[in-house]
């Protein structure tokens, strides 16, 4: 079963482990918007890390969004959600393509560049939303978000990522998040997390085998674990017919009767999910009547 976590902690609590698979959201991503192998690489990393954002809101309510931005062909990535693991996501270019590395390795790093920064917003029901940026450091995404957790959030970590793609789409999406909560002193045990952060730099192999379960039980069951029940993780996009509303009446009445009057109707697309808004005359004299 695809489109899971399961978090858990280790060394009686020191530590935290969060490992996600999101597979067929990956896949329902490239049919929906058309994502060549790399730009789908790219959005299911962006979107491994917001997932983990969002498993970690703490109320019902909250919200975020990631923007990564590097200079690179793919331009803009926007992954954003709720918290309860409900994530989507696009890419400003889906059709990037460019040659593979000399590994044989989609080049990640390379569409999203390294000439920018990754911007984070939470909307925690505040006064003001919580707002981190940092700069990139590869484009590869999980060393910026490694980056990104520690200096934005104060949080030691290590971020594996990874999206394994074959001809018909992903076959592996997703990653491990690993954190070292305060207390964790101890020299050894951070060396054996790092020992442990070494069998992933293939991520995405990993995950196309085995399970959460498995792997998160593989990996650090025997490091005093304890493991909590596997959650679900959903693509939802929140467009609605309210607030698509609230977008024509913001063009104002004027700008409004003036693309009618010169396109014959408004069309708004919604980015994530591509669904088409489309307001005749008729349709804008309702929202200014009531």
């Amino acid at each position: 079963m695809r489109d899971r976590l399961i978090k858990g902690i280790i060394f009686d609590g020191l530590a935290r482990v969060t490992v996600i698979d999101i597979t067929d959201i990956v896949n329902k991503e490239i049919k929906m918007h058309n994502l060549s192998p790399l730009a789908a690489a790219a959005l299911g990393r962006a979107m491994t890390a917001g997932v983990y954002i969002s498993a970690n809101l703490k109320n019902k309510k909250d919200s975020f969004s990631i923007s990564i931005k590097g200079g690179g062909e793919i331009g803009n990535i926007i992954v954003a959600g709720e918290s309860g693991n409900f994530v989507r996501g696009y890419v400003e270019n889906p059709i990037v393509n460019l040659p593979l590395k000399e590994n044989g390795h989609l080049d990640v790093g390379k569409a999203v560049g390294a000439d920018g920064f990754i911007t984070v917003i939470k909307d925690m029901g505040l006064k003001e939303p919580y707002i981190g940026r940092t700069e990139l450091v590869s484009g590869e995404i999980a060393q910026d978000f490694t980056k990104y957790l520690y200096v934005s959030e104060g949080v030691r970590n290590a971020v594996a990522l990874g999206v394994k793609m074959i001809k018909d789409g992903s076959i592996g999406a997703g990653g491990v998040i690993v954190e070292a909560l305060p207390d964790l002193k101890s020299d050894e045990k951070l060396f054996m997390l790092e020992d442990i952060m070494t069998n992933f730099t293939e991520i995405s192999d990993i995950i196309a085998k085995k399970s959460v379960e498995e792997i998160f039980d593989f990996f650090f069951g025997h490091l005093d674990a304890k493991k909590f029940e596997v959650e679900k993780v959903n693509l939802r996009c929140s467009c609605s017919e309210q607030k698509i509303a609230g977008i024509v009446q913001g063009l104002g009445k004027a700008e409004a009767y003036g693309i009618i009057k010169e396109m014959g109707k408004i069309e708004i697309k919604c980015q994530f999910c591509n669904k088409d808004y489309i307001y005749t005359e008729q349709d804008v004299n309702k929202l200014w009547a009531e």
